[in-house]
């Protein structure tokens, strides 16, 4: 009697499209669709893939790859990488309202641009709307487009005729470059050497007022000039400018927000000698609690980069959270949040009970659980890396 031969299961290839071979001008309608559905399905693998650590070279992330095509899986990657990336636990929606920005000057034609406030409120019914076939909100919000962003034509809206807005200062060269990258949020001026980099640290005070314009950074999103503010402020962190630390703190309290996430990781690039302006940042009561917690946030992030200041920096904020009398319930949790991600809060922990047990803690924000959950960070950052190769098939 004769074995017969067990037949092995052969990976699914995903279905042919055709603007996937040659990837030039834009897909029709139907391979559009079909390349959407294919990336979701993608997304949904790697996805899992990663939460559960299978390993880059097993038969599973073998059969990833010749199931898809290899220039969509690096893509995918790349994708993932810019949404794991965490947003400020203090100023979580200047990211959502830039990436809205982003969206809508790329594909907003036709419709309405929301305010901040608009756009929380549109979130909430989005949600409300989540599993009825015909999601109007999501086409109002553009959600989803970075799965279609490069086989969609751009949709640019005008300025429209009634949208108000101050007049742009004017700027010298070589710095009125930034004027012209838009949101290309990735783009940064190459120094050539120390010479120019001495040169451009003598427009400080202009990129500082180009940072803080207020015709930019209430202009209108498809417009290039428009997005100068965000590469001011990132100029300012690579040249080191501390000096401007404080001024730069104003943005924290745009009414439409979309930087201040980014200020604690500016301010950090600025180096030790920015401690003093952060601490003067922290310690002004009259300032707003996002202001003085982004400040916190960022010496948390300088006492990662310069070891000589933790100790200082443990001390500043537990010496804030003993303050009985005038204290923050709010700007007290992020004094927490931001000593668990130091790991020292077994060295303040009769400090943060005392602060937790007499109400001084915002509990929406830190919880007594918090003070005990062990430090997690089990998810690698680094996991997702070997799946990118080259191998186009």
């Amino acid at each position: 009697m004769s074995k017969r031969k067990r037949q092995s299961v052969k990976p699914t290839v995903s279905p042919q499209i055709e603007w996937l071979k040659h990837r030039t001008g834009y897909p029709s309608p139907e391979e559009r669709k079909a390349i959407i559905e294919l990336r979701k399905n993608l997304s949904s693998e790697l996805l899992m893939m990663m939460f559960t650590k299978v390993s880059p070279e097993s038969p599973r992330a073998q059969a990833l790859r010749k199931k898809y095509d290899g220039a969509e899986i690096k893509r995918a990657l790349d994708k993932m990488g810019e949404g794991l990336k965490m947003p400020s636990f203090v100023s979580d929606g200047a990211r959502s309202y830039r990436d809205y920005r982003q969206r809508y000057a790329r594909f907003g034609a036709g419709l309405k641009f929301y305010t901040s406030a608009e756009l929380d409120d549109l979130y909430i019914k989005h949600a409300e709307e989540l599993m009825e076939d015909d999601n109007e909100m999501a086409q109002l919000l553009l959600i989803g487009w970075r799965d279609w962003d490069d086989i969609t034509p751009p949709a640019i809206p005008p300025r429209p005729a009634d949208f108000s807005t101050p007049a742009p200062a004017s700027y010298p060269a070589p710095i009125n470059e930034l004027l012209e990258w838009g949101d290309d949020l990735k783009r940064s001026h190459d120094f050539a050497g120390e010479a120019e980099q001495t040169q451009w640290k003598k427009y400080i005070p202009a990129l500082t007022r180009m940072a803080l314009d207020p015709g930019l950074l209430r202009g209108w999103p498809s417009e290039a000039a428009n997005w100068a503010p965000w590469h001011a402020i990132h100029a300012l962190g690579e040249l080191q400018a501390w000096e401007s630390a404080p001024a730069l703190a104003s943005l924290a309290d745009l009414e439409n927000d979309w930087l201040s996430d980014h200020l604690p990781h500016i301010w950090a690039d600025m180096g030790m000698e920015v401690e003093t302006s952060l601490w003067v940042i922290l310690e002004d009561a009259s300032a707003s609690t996002k202001r003085r917690g982004l400040a916190v946030q960022s010496l948390q992030m300088l006492s990662e980069d310069h070891e000589a200041l933790e100790s200082r920096i443990i001390k500043g904020f537990e010496k804030i959270l003993k303050n009985e009398k005038n204290y923050d319930p709010a700007l007290n949790a992020y004094l927490l949040f931001y000593l668990k991600e130091m790991e020292v809060l077994d060295e303040v922990r009769e400090t943060a009970e005392a602060a937790i047990q007499q109400n001084r803690v915002d509990e929406k924000i830190f919880t007594p659980e918090d003070l005990d959950d062990d430090y997690d960070d089990d998810f690698d950052d680094d996991d997702d890396a070997d799946f990118d190769d080259d191998d186009e098939n």
